[in-house]
């Protein structure tokens, strides 16, 4: 029998720890209603941090007054935009048009290739018939109208895809305009002892903001047409390659996402081409694997060097995290919460609660096992 504890009992009041449980709870439930809100917030806020060092280039270098040059620096990411959609949307509806039409006859194609694949295998005789008893076909051209043909619907959401889109420019350009109360109510609620971590941290996000940006979109711009002109190099040795202006802008899209864009821009046009010769998919997919590479391993490094390296690991954990929580356009936007995230920890955090500089011996051992002796 063990001996009576000589502290006795202790009887601890659970009530603040469940009230701050319901507290957390319901803060948790508020946020999630106005998730969408504060993602658009959010987005002005990284999107006018990106453009801030342009609008302090022009005020600097050229005299020109703050709101002129916030105007000039919209004015050109609008314009380019407009630009680029003018030139682009037409064919990219084209095309995806014609892969919609098209994706019924292939999907029967991939679903008969994959049953003959099937049937050569004694271990995958099952799967075999069961693709030959289920029509995708039907089951996919069921759900395309539903998805496709609502022209209410569409017009619906480019409408409120537009409306979106004006609210974040114009709170954006607010912002890019008078930063002075926004940054001056921010920093009356921090105490004074911090204000300069976190006046150093502001101007770190906006300088690697700025960086990323500009960076971001010469890589997507670079992805898009090397993946084009690898895959109209492909269809130069006879191997057709529909829709390769499509291809090409999903690439270049993707990019964005850090660590996986490459292999969702890398799908589409190889399930494109597995049917009915599956070779072509595999030369398809070198190609653009190949085009990927120049972006990834060579052009990368020159645009984005070493300011606002990221570690792989911490890259593919924001995108699924943010992705979780925002969807498409939290995994999209991944690499600019990180930058975030990795500046207030670093600036804010770090200074205030590290005991000395952790050596590359200490994490060697680590690496290799080995635990530090015990202090007596």
């Amino acid at each position: 029998m063990l001996p009576p504890d000589p502290r006795g009992v202790r009887i601890v009041n659970l009530v603040p720890a469940i009230l701050v449980g319901f507290a957390l709870y319901f803060a948790w439930r508020a946020t999630s209603l106005v998730a969408q809100p504060l993602l658009l917030i959010t987005l002005a806020l990284v999107v006018a941090s990106a453009l801030n060092p342009a609008v302090i280039w022009l005020h600097a270098h050229l005299g020109v007054p703050r709101a002129l040059s916030s105007f000039i620096i919209l004015f050109l990411v609008v314009g380019s935009l407009g630009l680029l959609g003018w030139l682009l949307v037409p064919t990219f509806v084209t095309q995806l048009s014609s892969l919609i039409a098209s994706l019924p006859g292939e999907i029967t194609s991939l679903q008969r290739l994959l049953a003959d694949v099937s049937a050569k295998n004694p271990l995958l005789a099952n799967a075999s018939a069961s693709l030959k008893n289920v029509n995708l076909a039907s089951q996919l051209q069921a759900v395309l109208p539903g998805t496709f043909a609502g022209v209410l619907g569409l017009t619906t959401s480019l409408l409120s895809g537009l409306l979106l889109f004006v609210v974040l420019l114009l709170l954006g350009f607010f912002v890019l305009l008078q930063p002075e109360p926004l940054l001056r109510g921010v920093l009356s609620g921090i105490p004074p002892r911090y204000r300069d971590d976190l006046s150093r941290a502001l101007v770190r996000i906006g300088d690697q903001l700025g960086g990323w940006l500009s960076g971001q979109f010469i890589l997507s711009a670079a992805m898009g047409v090397l993946v084009w002109l690898a895959l109209r190099i492909v269809g130069l040795f006879g191997i057709d390659v529909h829709d390769v202006f499509l291809y090409a802008v999903i690439a270049a899209v993707t990019t964005i996402i850090p660590v996986v864009g490459g292999l969702v821009g890398l799908i589409p046009p190889v399930l494109a081409t597995l049917s009915p010769h599956p070779m072509d998919a595999l030369w398809v997919g070198l190609a653009v694997f190949a085009a990927e590479q120049v972006v990834f391993q060579i052009l990368t490094p020159i645009v984005f060097g070493r300011g606002a390296s990221l570690h792989p690991a911490s890259l593919l954990a924001g995108v699924l995290i943010f992705a979780g929580l925002s969807g498409a356009i939290g995994a999209f936007l991944a690499v600019p919460f990180l930058i975030i995230i990795k500046a207030v920890y670093e600036e804010l955090y770090l200074p205030h609660v590290s005991g000395g500089v952790v050596t590359n011996e200490e994490v060697a051992d680590i690496v290799r096992g080995q635990a530090p002796p015990e202090t007596p």
